[in-house]
């Protein structure tokens, strides 16, 4: 295995990450502004095991303890000391995938300086993406396509946001092509960058479009946050669904070769994402026809309050006839191992057995990104036919 394979080390801050094989003691010398004492051929912070699994290591030669925590299977590992100033740990069954993971120096949170960077848990955090036997979302030798960021003043907020936009291979070069457009958001804690940065959607993208598994696309991703300035330091909500509705959606289709109608716009998001997906796909369906759900806490009700939304959908939901009419696709998936999963699966399967185009799809895993890569794989191959 490639210890400084890209496809599993690239992230926000570093996409070849070339600086990884030099560490430092953290010692400034402050007259001259510059590092005491550099040291080469570092350690990678972890590496893949041959027969599976993965070593992680720390430099922290004057700790007395070092730690690593990943919240989402409960676990802690605590490192050994050895004699060259790194703390390691071997842990042959430690799972495949993404995963956040909190590192702990002599009892004080830090951060690990080589490996990758995301935004997690409301803050930048550090995360170990362990390639197993799925490869789809993998860096590969294909044409790429092109990550860009636009700001844009909001005229719900009046404050300035950015999202990315992803165009696909060829997009620059090919005329006067018009192309679809998914919109989808990230989860509560998370922000814009997490489904390229931890999602790796642009390459899941690449990966389908070069094996011809899905439609060429756009794809938009904004913050699911939206602060209102109503006095000097001091802000309060704004309504994020309409600003993608009245801010973002007409800036992408002024500045892209977009087909700017319904049945060539998808929603999607994971967990608090997969809620503002639903608000904005069954409220407005003149705008959206194709909506994807992964892991939204609020289930799948026709009508109800879950997590402080008060939704009645049952004028779309009046006959399946009728929302078969109106919705080209509608793809509600999960964890089997999430809290969400068995009432989300009763909620939307009781609407497939009366007719409804509504489909359940459970993945392995629990609230994580493992499960939320393949969620969009799947929907994703399903748009725009």
């Amino acid at each position: 295995m490639n210890n400084y394979d890209q496809s599993y080390n690239s992230h926000i801050l570093a996409f070849d990450p070339v600086y990884r094989n030099v560490k430092d003691t953290g010692k400034i010398d402050v007259s001259k502004g510059v590092m005491r004492d550099p040291r080469f051929n570092a350690e990678p912070g972890a590496r893949g095991l041959d027969g599976g699994g993965a070593k992680f290591s720390f430099f922290a030669p004057d700790a007395k303890s070092v730690t690593m925590s990943i919240l989402e299977i409960r676990a802690k590992y605590e490192f050994t000391a050895g004699d060259d100033g790194y703390w390691r740990y071997e842990c042959p069954d430690f799972p495949a995938g993404f995963h956040y993971v909190f590192f702990e120096v002599d009892g004080v949170s830090t951060y690990h300086p080589n490996l990758p960077m995301g935004y997690g848990y409301g803050k930048s955090v550090n995360f170990v993406d362990l390639p197993g036997k799925d490869d789809f979302y993998l860096l590969k030798d294909v044409p790429h396509g092109v990550l860009s960021m636009e700001i844009y003043k909001s005229g719900v907020s009046g404050r300035f946001r950015n999202c990315w936009v992803y165009t696909p291979p060829g997009y620059n070069t090919s005329g006067e092509k018009r192309y679809p457009v998914l919109y989808i958001q990230h989860g509560g804690g998370e922000d814009e960058t997490g489904w390229f940065w931890q999602g790796k959607l642009n390459y899941i993208l690449d990966n389908l479009i070069a094996e011809g598994l899905c439609e060429e696309m756009i794809v938009v991703t904004n913050s699911g946050s939206a602060d209102k300035e109503i006095g000097p330091d001091e802000f309060t909500s704004a309504n994020v669904s309409q600003i993608i509705l009245t801010d973002c959606i007409p800036l992408i289709d002024s500045k892209y070769r977009t087909k700017a109608d319904r049945h060539s716009r998808a929603i999607s998001g994971l967990s608090m994402g997969g809620g503002i997906s639903r608000h904005l796909a069954h409220t407005y369906p003149e705008v959206f026809a194709n909506m994807g759900i992964f892991s939204s806490g609020q289930g799948f009700m026709v009508a109800g309050e879950s997590q402080g939304w008060v939704f009645d959908y049952t004028e779309l939901f009046k006959t399946p006839e009728f929302y078969n009419s109106v919705m080209d696709i509608t793809f509600v998936a999960c964890g089997t191992e999430d809290m969400r999963h068995p009432y989300t699966k009763t909620q939307a399967e009781e609407l497939t057995e009366k007719g409804y185009n509504v489909e359940y799809h459970a993945y392995p895993g629990d609230h994580e990104w493992n499960v939320w890569r393949l969620a969009a794989r799947d929907f994703i191959m399903k748009l725009f036919k």
